[in-house]
């Protein structure tokens, strides 16, 4: 047992002595230097010793494998990689960490380094030939000779990277190249006349085929700068097309290829997170379908798999979900039955007669609200009202909200039906809704949280059977679609996009 757990220590202390990172910087004086990782496209500090002599030298058996950095005073660094080897590796000159550096070990980084030496000669080049290009005359043969100059530059790019990776198979160098690599696209196919017969191959091999070579499961991949571009440009008009259904087609084939279970492989939180606060927080009209599926599927009971979110955050993201659920395109609104000024008439959403349905949510002391309404209401008179087009305006008019919203509409001249939540509708629900329940519901009595309406003013357009076809739109927006499904897209405009105010009141 004794000579087993001698020969144990033995090997482990051989596997970290294969991990030693060690550094030489000339010229640097004894001092602190950190050593840096990526996660995303993000350095965080990951270790820090006290140079000696211009050595610097770290145990890399305590990081995992990725890209690294080591910081220098004055905030200088130069990248390397980690990946269960030796690194040796000398800077001569620190006014030129890349192009003075010589690696004394670790092929990972021999083939970096010539790698990037390659790449920076080839960017001259094709800089230089751009310069060219703009500056000879159009459609001269100048032109189309230094076309070709730069397919055959291009063409000596796309050759040397698959070379590498084919030479360092398994070598994370090789797995970093992979994923800058673009997709070389076919000609799509023709019929005997010429005419293109599938005018979707390309993009359908581009999609199929962005992937080639990288495996979700590899833990290596978020620990650089490289994954995250290339996920964040499949996610754009560069890549995939721009609907929400399928954005999350392919987010949930990539999900399902990664380990949503070893907490050790950062691989699935990263992607889940990156895509999850992308469509939360963009401002493209739908793209909240995507939010909303991934925190049912992914976050929330009974999906929960992100183990990293703290049940308060968690809670959060949920509670976010459900209303976000409530309004999605394409869902059926949920019913709004208000009182109007009277507070006599509760006038429900739903038996308002109309081909569509503008429902509009403001507030009488909102500064915004007070140059969009008046906006609204001569769309209204002018262009929806002979239309069928109806306009429900829901308004904020509790406390002395209620006499500014009656003076409002008095002044302005609101023709449009206006209901509100009344300051003795707000304390009698407060009170004992019970009563109330009668003529209304709690989602009506809660609009504001139904509808998420977190800012003002917010308008939805509905269809005859009052489900949601568009929302969060401007009033130049608002006169464009209802233009353009009404059969008017060539009617000149009341409110040109130009004139549209970008200033909300939260």
């Amino acid at each position: 047992m004794k000579q087993i757990l001698i020969a144990l220590t033995l090997l482990i202390s051989a596997s970290a002595g294969a991990q030693v990172l060690k550094f030489k910087i000339e010229g640097l004086k004894d001092t602190t230097v950190h050593l840096a990782k990526y996660f995303g496209p993000k350095l965080y500090y990951a270790d820090t010793v006290v140079s000696k002599n211009g050595y610097v030298q770290y145990d890399g058996s305590k990081h995992q494998s990725g890209m690294y950095a080591v910081v220098l005073p004055g905030s200088k660094y130069f990248e390397f990689i980690h990946d269960k080897e030796a690194v040796d590796m000398y800077v001569s000159d620190q006014n030129d960490l890349i192009g003075s550096m010589k690696v004394n070990k670790s092929i990972n980084n021999d083939v970096f380094y010539k790698y990037i030496t390659f790449m920076t000669e080839h960017k001259k080049k094709m800089t230089e030939l751009t310069k060219q290009y703009e500056a000879a005359s159009e459609n001269s043969p100048e032109r189309e000779k230094i076309k070709e100059q730069s397919k055959v530059l291009n063409d000596e790019v796309v050759a040397y990277q698959k070379k590498v990776v084919a030479e360092n198979p398994g070598r994370f160098i090789a797995i970093l190249i992979t994923m800058t690599m673009d997709v070389q696209l076919p000609e799509p196919p023709r019929n005997a006349d010429g005419v293109i017969t599938d005018s979707n191959y390309v993009y359908n091999y581009y999609v199929t085929h962005y992937w080639d070579g990288v495996n979700f499961k590899d833990a290596r991949i978020v620990n650089t700068p490289v994954y995250h571009n290339k996920l964040d440009k499949f996610f754009s008009k560069d890549g995939i097309l721009q609907i929400p259904d399928t954005i999350i087609k392919y987010g949930v084939w990539m999900l399902d290829q990664m380990d949503m279970t070893d907490q050790t492989n950062k691989v699935f939180q990263y992607t889940l997170h990156h895509l999850t606060y992308k469509y939360e927080t963009m401002q493209i009209m739908g793209m909240d379908r995507v939010f909303w599926y991934l925190g049912t599927n992914y976050y929330c009971e009974p999906n929960k798999k992100a183990y990293w979110m703290t049940p308060e955050n968690l809670t959060k993201l949920c509670e976010r979900t459900t209303k976000i659920g409530r309004t999605l395109i394409g869902n059926y609104a949920p019913m709004l039955i208000l009182p109007d000024t009277t507070e006599q008439n509760w006038i429900n959403m739903y038996k308002v007669p109309a081909e569509y349905t503008v429902l509009y949510f403001w507030d009488p002391n909102c500064g915004h609200c007070k140059k969009t309404t008046p906006k609204l209401q001569t769309l209204y008179e002018k262009k929806l009202k002979d239309r069928g087009i109806e306009v429900y305006a829901v308004a904020k008019a509790t406390g002395t909200d209620f006499e500014d919203w009656k003076k409002f509409i008095i002044t302005n001249k609101l023709t449009f039906i206006n209901v509100g939540l009344t300051k003795n509708v707000y304390d009698q629900a407060m009170k004992d809704p019970r009563p109330l329940l009668q003529k209304t519901t709690l989602e009506s009595l809660n609009y504001s949280d139904t509808y998420d309406v977190y800012s003002t003013p917010r308008i939805f357009v509905l269809d005859k059977d009052k489900k949601i076809r568009f929302k969060q739109i401007g009033i130049s927006q608002l006169e464009m679609i209802m233009d353009d499904i009404t059969g008017h897209a060539s009617d000149v405009k009341l409110f040109p996009e130009e004139d549209e105010e970008e200033e909300e009141h939260h």
